[in-house]
């Protein structure tokens, strides 16, 4: 008896010690959740004694490997994947959202057809499988295996479902904890937004016959908002395209700028097209833009990947803002619309001072 109460005395404190180190990791990593599927599977191996361990994802019509403990051969994590069928003890599990226990899956070839071609392939006998269950779905599966024909016990078996548990508010905790940063994200790029226009109507409303200080505003409100490195405005006097403001470009990059500038309206840059064009220009790369013949100085300003926006009034293209990075690449969906907005402010700014000075 004192043996017996001892044993379960030390299989309790186990199970303490291996939940308090899960909950650990948890918390440690909110929002990363490899870490803690490995201490999952780990855990479960060791207190279920399991010579092996998988824990897979429901991904679409299949069953995506996440993690995996022990010597017997899986596939890669993130890239190995199991039809997500009842052939299979996995895909069962998953389907019924239930616990699938077979002592030999390579004796019921006409139960788990391809379980049982696994395990004969990768030499495995017994195989417990417990669904990851969350609001009544079945996300994945935690699966233990032997290679000898042993059932698990009913203690082993209400272990797993401890660990799938485990790990579902892991999961969990990761999602919520991503949806909350991608809030909190857009509540500062918005209020980083807000901010910026304030700054350019305080500004527009201190100069009214001054749009220069305007111009400085937007350019260095659209590099910092907008993820660029650099960034221009310019104004269209009909024929002419000139530079009138320039932000985050070095001393040598600027006088580059200024050199090519002023410029007909043509392909020959970004800011010179989006006028000629009345539209807005995506270049990811200038190097490869043959029509873009300001090439070396857009690179000494840091200018590779280009964005540019018209500045419209009426239908008539009367200057654009431009922005850069010195890496080729794309600008986002977001970053389009808010250069469109500074392109907006600009045209304001432009036509208050000409109201005011009439």
């Amino acid at each position: 008896e004192l043996e017996a109460r001892n044993s379960e005395l030390t299989e309790g404190l186990e199970r303490e010690t291996a939940t308090r180190e899960i909950l650990s990791v948890i918390s440690s990593s909110p929002t990363d959740i490899q870490p803690v599927l490995d201490t999952v599977a780990e855990s479960a191996a060791r207190l279920c004694e399991a010579f092996d361990v998988a824990i897979f994802r429901r991904d679409g019509d299949r069953l995506l490997l996440v993690a995996h403990h022990g010597p017997i051969p899986v596939g890669p994590i993130g890239e190995f994947t199991l039809p997500l069928v009842r052939g299979t003890v996995g895909g069962r599990s998953a389907l019924d959202g239930r616990t699938v226990h077979v002592a030999d899956p390579q004796t019921e070839a006409d139960e788990f057809p391809e379980s049982s071609e696994h395990a004969r392939r990768l030499g495995f006998r017994t195989i417990l499988s417990v669904p990851l269950m969350r609001e009544g779905l079945a996300v994945g599966t935690i699966n233990l295996r032997r290679t000898e024909a042993q059932l698990f016990t009913d203690r082993q078996v209400a272990l797993l479902q401890t660990f799938a548990d485990q790990a579902v508010i892991a999961i969990e905790n990761v999602r919520l904890f991503k949806e909350l940063e991608a809030k909190n994200r857009d509540l500062t790029e918005a209020l980083e937004q807000q901010t910026a226009t304030s700054e350019i109507l305080r500004v527009i409303s201190s100069s009214p016959t001054n749009v220069q200080p305007v111009f400085e505003t937007i350019a260095e409100s659209a590099v910092r908002l907008c993820g660029a490195e650099a960034g221009t405005v310019t104004r269209f006097d009909g024929e002419w395209v000139h530079l009138v403001a320039v932000y985050g470009s070095s001393a040598k990059g600027v006088d580059a700028l200024r050199r090519a500038f002023p410029l007909r309206p043509s392909g020959a840059s970004a800011a010179a097209r989006s006028i000629r064009d009345r539209a807005m220009v995506h270049i990811p790369d200038v190097l490869t833009d043959r029509e873009y013949t300001i090439q070396e100085a857009a690179m000494a300003a840091r200018f590779r990947a280009v964005l540019s926006v018209p500045m419209l009034r009426e239908g008539r293209a009367i200057g654009s803002v431009t922005i850069g990075r010195a890496e080729a690449g794309d600008f986002s969906d977001r970053q389009i619309e808010l250069l469109r907005t500074f392109a907006h402010q600009a045209v304001i700014a432009i036509e208050n001072a000409r109201l005011f000075t009439e």
